[in-house]
């Protein structure tokens, strides 16, 4: 074993939590939800069409982008060098400019719908187009460069950033085609990679050269995609998953960065997959003060635990040690994954070549974890996500009603009622219309939160006959309480508050009152109690599916990785 004593320790690097675009989902309405569940998690837009940017006069209606939302990733989508170039240029301009802006900008080879990656050809299928895909990522890095030059021009005390926005991809660890094709295997992945890394579509070498890359972040789904055989629902859940792959990935790129993705349950697996097993049992007993110092941590590994070649019986290793006895136990049980044929996994169970071990030591550059479908079906439990996951002291709301009156103060800030206004546009995209309210005030529907003028309370028949219109239209309304509906998974009263939210939805007398005020009327249908209830802490939980096989040194199942 190599001796630790006087190597320099160096603070662990905080891991990043992604909450993962998702189409009809991460629209601003759900983003700016999160927001206020959680200041620290990585936000993504909805994958947004080349064509889309390019063409569309409603553009804020699918980002409407605004300094509070970050960190956010803006994902797009396409196959055409020139057409996302240019949309990333439109991108770059109209949101990057003195402000923040986005973080990041994403090309999605990702998605295998039959729409995206069978008639467009973009998406998950650019795993197999290789040449495209590199092509779009030149122009990708030099839209980005471009407007980087421009905005040095300016005078550096109107904008912050010190260098070109960053470019990356979300992909898949392999691919299956229509045809039976399969390119799924470790050395088609590492293949792909380096050819998205280096910006040419040249074959993989050992060269560790990075000076020229033009891309070092890839957000990896531990799942080969089926394009043509299955659809998306069932891509997201039927192949299996392959975390020792992703391992593998992020040691073959030192120089890059690495995000996993694919059947993460929680918080608590996400914690554990991307900072290992080892940091799981050290954090077990880390005072408060020790949180982000992890390297000053060491554990106790004994033969019998793991058994590795002439290993001293109860020696004791730093955790951040890269030759670390961890290390060597976490790259054999990859390599197992990687050489045998299918499963199933002997530790995991996982069958036909997956595993979903966690490892023993994350690798450094596997820099956090991505959860999709979670955030929909159980939003309440991003609650934790500051203090849980990154560490902070306190989390922005301890409560349901907490969360729930800052999103109706948003959604009356961005979607105005339009039940006291003599105007007769559509409120039906973002943004709204700005409209004048009458001098009256107040509507005889909604006046039990924002009061009633004179006028309205002598003709209370008048005002609901001036509701017949429809100025907001039930589509806005179903993109505002979208976000809120699993926010009591779980609960007793979980049902009735999505029934709730769909009754109100469909009640057109109330609709022009607008998504704010509807959702506060759902909220005096809930028992208060809970309302007040306190959020569960996530260390808390009993019912979690948190992943919970580890991957010891002698697992003999069939993962190929």
């Amino acid at each position: 074993m190599k001796d630790t004593t006087g190597v320099a320790s160096q603070p662990a690097k905080q891991k990043e939590l992604h909450i993962a675009p998702m189409l009809d989902v991460t629209q601003p309405e759900f983003l700016n939800f999160f927001r206020i569940l959680t200041k620290r998690a990585v936000l993504w837009t909805e994958m947004v069409v080349d064509d889309t940017i390019l063409h569309s006069q409603h553009l804020d209606h699918h980002l409407n982008y605004n300094p509070e939302l970050n960190p956010i990733i803006c994902q797009i989508g396409g196959r055409s060098q020139s057409s996302c170039q240019q949309a990333m240029s439109v991108i770059l301009n109209k949101y990057n400019t003195c402000e923040r802006g986005y973080d990041e900008i994403n090309l999605n080879i990702d998605c295998p719908s039959s729409r995206v990656s069978g008639e467009r050809k973009f998406g998950a299928i650019l795993m197999h187009d290789k040449q495209a895909a590199v092509d779009v990522m030149q122009g990708m890095h030099a839209a980005s460069t471009t407007h980087y030059q421009n905005l040095q021009q300016l005078d550096e005390s109107i904008h912050e950033r010190k260098e070109p926005v960053p470019i990356s991809i979300k992909t898949r660890v392999g691919i299956e085609m229509d045809d039976g094709e399969k390119l799924d295997t470790f050395d088609h992945l590492v293949d792909f990679t380096n050819r998205i890394r280096m910006g040419k579509n040249e074959a993989y070498s050992d060269r560790r050269d990075s000076s020229e890359t033009i891309c070092k972040r890839f957000y990896i789904h531990a799942r080969r995609c089926v394009i043509g055989g299955l659809t998306p629902a069932q891509n997201r859940i039927v192949p299996c998953l392959n975390y020792p792959r992703v391992y593998n990935l992020c040691r073959q790129f030192p120089d890059c960065e690495f995000v996993m993705n694919g059947g993460i349950s929680g918080l608590k697996a996400a914690k554990l997959l991307c900072r290992g097993t080892a940091f799981s049992e050290c954090s077990n007993r880390m005072d408060n003060d020790d949180a982000h110092n992890v390297h000053n941590l060491e554990i106790s590994v004994t033969e019998d635990e793991h058994s590795v070649g002439n290993s001293d019986h109860n020696s004791t290793i730093a955790v951040d040690n890269v030759d670390s006895t961890h290390d060597k136990m976490q790259s054999e049980h990859e390599s197992m994954h990687r050489d045998t044929a299918n499963g199933p996994c002997t530790i995991c169970n996982t069958n036909n070549g997956g595993c979903i071990a966690p490892p023993v030591v994350a690798p450094d550059n596997l820099v956090g974890c991505m959860l999709g479908r979670a955030c929909m079906e159980n939003p309440a439990m991003f609650w934790d996500v500051d203090r849980y996951f990154y560490g902070e002291e306190s989390n922005p709301c301890q409560t349901r009603r907490e969360v729930l009156e800052k999103f109706s103060e948003y959604l009356e800030r961005t979607y105005p009622r339009r039940c006291c206004d003599d105007d007769d546009r559509k409120t039906s995209r973002l943004p709204a219309p700005s409209v004048d309210m009458r001098s009256d005030g107040g509507c005889f529907l909604c006046q039990e939160f924002y009061g009633s003028g004179e006028q309205i309370k002598n003709d209370p028949e008048g005002a609901i006959r001036k509701q017949q219109k429809e100025k907001i239209t039930a589509r806005a309304i179903g993109r505002c309480l979208k976000p809120v509906r699993g926010l009591f998974f779980g609960l007793p009263k979980g049902k009735q508050f999505r029934l709730e939210c769909d009754r109100m939805n469909r009640d057109t007398k109330i609709r022009n009152c607008g998504p704010g005020y509807i959702l506060r009327k759902i909220m005096t249908s809930m028992p208060q109690e809970l309302l007040d209830q306190p959020f569960v802490k996530t260390e808390d939980l009993k019912d979690e599916d948190v992943i919970v096989h580890v991957a010891p040194v002698n697992c003999r199942g069939g993962c190929n990785a």
